[in-house]
């Protein structure tokens, strides 16, 4: 695996593949013949130095079963350059990933900001289809630049594409910035 595969079964989580773990294999039990098998392959950037250099990525071998390989799949891209598009939870639904998200905030004057994403735990951010990058709860950045020509006077729009599970369904900006641990903690 050179990138970071969630896997599912029938649409419920049965795992995941990390390039940083040297994990190229996952068990999976099926509940029935002809259960689905889904995998979500988030592509975790490139290594721009060291012995990484040239790492391939994505799926890098056969998928298979009982040690066959899997024949008639398919590959399908997420279109995350059209975002309004998107199949988006509703607000009435559990926050369960992977699913994308859409709210709207309102601003007076715009400036630089950060957006705080606590109770949320892995994915990716936009605001005014700007993407500001991914978010990860265990850090080690706990908040997103949001700089001040994203925001618009009025109402503005936060899409997230959270790939786990969220304990909360609200974010906060604010105009401090939060890098995690540092040597001055």
């Amino acid at each position: 695996m050179g990138d970071r595969a969630q896997v599912f079964v029938n649409g419920a989580p049965a795992g995941v593949l990390e390039r940083e773990r040297h994990e190229d294999t996952l068990h999976v039990r099926s509940p029935e013949y002809g259960a689905r098998l889904d995998v979500l392959v988030e592509n975790m950037g490139r290594a721009n130095y060291g012995p990484r250099i040239g790492d391939p990525k994505g799926i890098t071998g056969p998928v298979t079963l009982d040690g066959e390989p899997l024949e008639n799949w398919t590959c399908h891209p997420l279109p995350l350059d059209h975002l309004p598009e998107l199949p988006f939870r509703g607000t009435d639904t559990p926050v369960a990933g992977p699913s994308f998200h859409r709210g709207t905030f309102t601003v007076d004057t715009p400036a630089d900001a950060f957006l705080a994403l606590p109770g949320w735990t892995k994915g990716v951010a936009w605001i005014n289809g700007f993407n500001l990058g991914r978010y990860w709860s265990r850090g080690p950045q706990r908040r997103l630049y949001v700089p001040a020509p994203v925001l618009r006077p009025g109402t503005n729009e936060l899409v997230l594409l959270e790939l786990h599970a969220a304990t909360t369904r609200t974010v906060r900006l604010t105009d401090e910035p939060d890098l995690g641990w540092t040597d001055e903690n």
